[in-house]
């Protein structure tokens, strides 16, 4: 017995140590043009008929034993023949990417290369080189040389992309809402009202391997974009155990430890969200009633069932006939009138006056409204700004991804998450407004906060089912929360006031939890591809309690709210928008050469954005009129829950001082869709290795409509009366959209190097495009907004813009690493969208015609070994031609007059974009430091009104500096300095002869960032 138990510990053991001295190879064989190639052979050259053959992503996995070096041999007909050798690592997993050589061409050497990782520039590089479309791109592997922490930040390096103060993206100049941003080519929403695209802060870096920016058309985009088409890519897994952790804490000099201002704030705010503390119960308000009829009056006494048999339900007209008999069988009813003087005149006026004098008015007018001052004392009293000091800025990171087997298959998984917060605070911000002489009119100094919470998850699994096919599925979880708040006082808006002080709230929190899927499959026979994805998007914004206040001082010193002259108001803001997004295509070979790309794509996709949106708009009221003090300056005092009940005067008599007024105009709540379906086929041939052509047509059909959900559920026709006015401002109608386009492109590139390895590229495109408004922008509710701090207001007769491109690019590269290009590119746009501003506040308008031109200069250059250049700039002119309108409303009808023809340069644009990165590495101490510089040019961003000039956002010059330092093995140890030059975000009118006057201007500091990183890689 103890020979068998001898026998089978032996046998186990020897098992284990054969499996675990096992090497895995895993790697990836493309051709020279980075085309993967399907069904190339790996053997073991010292055992032939061990081995396996590339799937349908030209991936493999072999298994060496043992430790003794062995010999790969890659073989695929019309390739040459490439031998890898291998160094066995027991138990360890070795990555080898191989790049074949077609036979007919003859080249010095063959190409293998550690995994191509997506977040490598050398990866996307090969892709840019190859591309018959012009593509830019920013990796991971240059992100962390730039430090920044997220996409919207990092995208600005890009050559023509530039970043708004609200940290939307434009692409040459042209605005962002020309922008098309997908995640893993997938469309998520926007929450965003002045914008159809997206505000990539939500994106941490340490989640994403690249951002591509296509800057010219493909049949296989979704159109609907003009300025670029922006493919963020999440972590793809890697072919080992891999894991990430980073720490770090930041320094900012003008916030961290300092007396900042700051709200009342939930339990939960650090988490991105409120916990419930700035909520109201909406369905138990009820608006108080300070002039009740006498039918109310009646009713609260009582009195309700005896109306009601006499078939009376609702007040009558006062002083009428029929009134007054009403109310003369209430004072019956009451006592104060004997039925036999119902028509004495001595009696009738007796009895009104002991109505009103013995009480029964009074009592009526308590009952009337004891739900309303009930309801009321829910609203928070938190109106009061404070301060606080600032904490450090944190944030942290862990990933972790790794390859394994499930059922003899592959699973490849990445699930990580960051978290991170922030205060940025400025004191000294400004703000001027100019009268109708273009004079200042107003000088508001200004403490500027903002308070920034959130997090963001990542589960990536992929899975390959079987040997041609394979699945995929991603769940990506965002949550964002913003506090923002201005404490200001302005000495000249109005001359009736010594002071103007604003002190206004708005905290937003956003979550977007992402859910995609897809489905890669290989058919051998016909040696085709198939290709499935679908996305869904949760997305949801809320606003609980944007409070806008502003009171002044007199001249005694006392401090006053006048509501006729400014009203004082909370807002209460909910937005759904959710997206369905799927693409099926079919990818078929033509012809097909080693080292060329030859193939048919065709497909269909369908998307749709359901949008729901809805306000719950409290006014303070003032029912004793006049402008009531403050006390002190105390606002915690005014706005404490007993200033907002009945109160009695000397005779007992009930009054309100002050009260809550909601509006409940149905124009707050609304709903839309945005439906777009479309299919495609295009060609992507090489006629030989210098020359590859593509081109394709795309058809869509686009639907979008928005309305007043009331309305829409009543059918309430165009102009119909009973869709109420906004405010009493005009009637809100239905924006309604149904449009087919067919929109064709060609494209074509031509090496003249094509025998090299490096080559030297014309490339040459046109592309016909759409943008269709968005769901807001066809919205005519009116909403105030915090940032531009006017009313916002859709229209709904907007068209869908049709745009020409045109784009040339030339490019070298070089056997140092270094490149070259240069692209000229052309946009004809009809029927241009624009922000402008009216004296209803800001709303969107078509314009006839515009045009964009522009060129693009961009190279990386290796100066030394160690030191590396990458630089870009970006000149573009632009121009715009419309009929400037004024807007009148006549019976609630909005009515459009000409007065002037504009000429200028495109809402949005930028004239000029540059962008530097140095970089030094020292691999043998371990050490990286790169230094990093953007300047933006001047951008239009308010369009005039009065006579005033546009406002421009105005250049700043951001230079950014980062170090790091490696630790041993595993870590990593940091230091990145931001916007060390802390110029002021400045928004200006400009005027004729280039003067300017700021309109506002703030800057939040400098700040120093301290991390450590840890990093397993095997």
């Amino acid at each position: 017995m103890k020979s068998i138990f001898l026998v089978l510990v032996s046998f186990f053991l020897s098992s284990f140590t054969a499996l675990y001295a096992q090497t895995t190879v895993r790697g990836k064989i493309t051709d020279e043009k980075g085309e993967t190639v399907v069904g190339a052979t790996i053997v073991l050259k010292s055992s032939p008929t061990t081995g396996t053959i590339t799937d349908f992503d030209g991936n493999y996995s072999i298994k060496i034993a043992g430790t003794t070096q062995e010999t790969l041999v890659i073989s695929y007909i019309s390739y040459k023949t490439v031998e890898v050798v291998i160094d066995p690592m027991a138990g360890q997993t070795v990555v080898k990417n191989i790049s074949l050589v077609s036979d007919s061409k003859i080249l010095s050497e063959v190409e293998v290369v550690a995994k191509a990782s997506r977040e490598r520039d050398s990866y996307i590089e090969k892709m840019k080189m190859n591309s018959s479309t012009t593509i830019d791109y920013i990796s991971s592997e240059t992100i962390k040389k730039t430090g920044d922490s997220n996409v919207g930040n990092a995208l600005a390096r890009v050559s023509g992309v530039s970043t708004t103060s609200s940290g939307l993206v434009t692409v040459r100049g042209i605005g962002d809402r020309y922008v098309k941003t997908t995640l893993n080519n997938a469309i998520i929403p926007t929450l965003d009202p002045f914008t159809n695209n997206l505000k990539l802060d939500i994106f941490p870096t340490t989640l994403i391997d690249n951002v591509i920016v296509s800057k010219t058309s493909q049949s296989d985009f979704q159109s609907d974009w003009a300025g670029a088409y922006i493919s963020v890519s999440t972590k793809d897994f890697p072919e080992s155990l891999m894991v990430t952790a980073e720490t770090s804490i930041g320094y900012n000099n003008q916030s961290t430890f300092k007396d900042v201002i700051t709200t009342s704030t939930s339990n939960t705010d650090w988490l991105g969200y409120d916990d419930g503390y700035r909520d109201f119960d909406h369905t138990s308000f009820v608006n108080v009633n300070t002039n009740p009829t006498q039918y109310d009056e009646l009713v609260a006494l009582g009195l309700g069932a005896y109306y009601e048999s006499l078939g009376v339900t609702t007040s009558w007209a006062a002083g009428s006939q029929v009134g007054e008999t009403y109310f003369k069988l209430g004072l019956v009813q009451l006592g104060l009138l004997g039925p036999a003087q119902f028509n004495d005149p001595s009696a009738i006026a007796a009895a009104k006056d002991a109505f009103i004098n013995d009480g029964y008015k009074n009592l009526a007018f308590q009952a009337i409204n004891a739900p309303g001052t009930a309801s009321a004392t829910g609203l928070k009293n938190n109106w009061s700004i404070k301060e606080k000091q600032a904490p450090l800025d944190f944030s942290q990171s862990l990933v972790i991804g790794n390859q394994i087997e499930l059922f003899k298959r592959p699973l490849g998984f990445v699930v990580g998450g960051r978290y991170a917060s922030q205060y940025r605070f400025d004191p000294d911000g400004i703000s001027q407004r100019l009268d109708g002489q273009n004079e200042i009119d107003a000088i508001a100094y200004e403490k500027t906060g903002v308070a920034t919470n959130g997090w963001s998850g990542l589960i990536n699994l992929n899975y390959k089912v079987a040997k041609n096919n394979s699945i995929g599925v991603l769940f990506m979880p965002n949550q964002t929360g913003t506090n923002k708040m201005r404490d200001a006082i302005d000495f000249n808006a109005n001359p009736s006031f010594t002071a103007t002080l604003n002190k206004d709230q708005f905290y937003e929190q956003r979550k977007q939890y992402i859910y995609q899927f897809k489905s890669e499959n290989y058919i051998p026979s016909i040696k085709s591809k198939v290709d499935f994805n679908v996305s869904y998007t949760d997305g949801e914004s809320r606003a609980p309690d944007f409070k806008r206040l502003t009171y002044f001082q007199v001249t005694s010193g006392e401090y006053i709210i006048d509501g006729a002259e400014e009203p004082v108001n909370r807002y209460f803001r909910e937005l759904d928008d959710n997206i369905f997004d799927s693409q099926l295509t079919f990818e078929v070979p033509l012809k097909p050469q080693p080292g060329l790309a030859r193939k048919l794509r065709f497909g269909a996709s369908y998307s749709k954005n359901d949008r729901s949106s809805g306000q719950y708009d409290y006014a303070v009221t003032f029912a004793s009129g006049g402008s009531p003090v403050i006390p002190d300056n105390d606002l915690d005092v005014f706005f404490a829950p007993n200033n907002f009940s009945l109160n009695q005067d000397s005779s007992g008599n009930y009054f309100f001082e002050n009260y809550y007024k909601r509006d409940d105009n149905p124009s707050n709540f609304n709903i839309g869709y945005r439906e777009v379906s479309g299919a495609f086929a295009m060609v992507d041939y090489n006629l030989n290795f210098a020359i590859r052509l593509t081109a394709g047509i795309r058809v869509e059909r686009g639907l979008i409509f928005t309305d007043v959900e009331k309305y829409d559920e009543s059918g309430y026709v165009r102009d119909d009366p009973r869709r109420k006015y906004v405010n009493d401002i005009f009637i809100v109608n239905a924006g309604n959209l149904d449009e087919t386009s067919i929109l064709p492109n060609i494209g074509a590139i031509y090496n003249f190097n094509a025998d090299s390895d490096n080559p030297f590229n014309l490339r040459v495109n046109y592309g016909k495009s759409v943008a269709r408004p968005g769901i807001r922008e066809m919205s005519e509710t009116i909403l105030y907004d915090f940032e531009v701090r006017s009313n916002l207001f859709g229209n709904a007769n907007l068209k869908q813009v049709s745009i020409d491109n045109y784009d040339l690019r030339l490019e070298r590269y070089f056997k140092s690493g270094n490149n070259i290009s240069a692209s000229l590119f052309y946009k004809d746009f009809k029927n241009h969208i624009e922000l402008v501003r009216t004296t209803q506040g800001f709303t969107w308008q078509n314009v006839d015609q515009s045009e964009v031109y522009g060129i693009e200069i961009e190279g990386g250059l290796k100066l030394f070994k160690k030191f590396d250049l990458k630089a870009n700039i970006t000149y573009v002119e632009s121009n715009t031609e419309f009929v400037q309108n004024s807007l009148t409303i006549v019976n609630g009808i909005k009515e459009y007059s000409p007065v002037d023809t504009i000429k200028r340069s495109m809402y949005g644009q930028a004239p000029y974009v540059v962008n530097l990165i140095a970089g030094y590495d020292l691999d043998s101490l371990g050490l990286s430091i790169s230094m990093s510089y953007n300047l933006q040019g001047e951008k239009l961003v308010i369009t005039n009104v009065n006579g005033n000039p546009d406002v421009y956002e105005m250049p700043r010059h951001i230079l950014d500096f980062k170090v790091a330092k490696q630790v041993g093995k595993y870590f990593n140890v940091g230091l990145k300095v931001q916007n060390i030059l802390n110029e002021p975000v400045r928004r200006s009118y400009l005027f004729d002869d280039a003067s300017t006057i700021d309109y506002d201007s703030y800057r939040f500091g400098s700040t120093y960032t301290l991390s450590l990183a840890y990093k397993l890689s095997r």
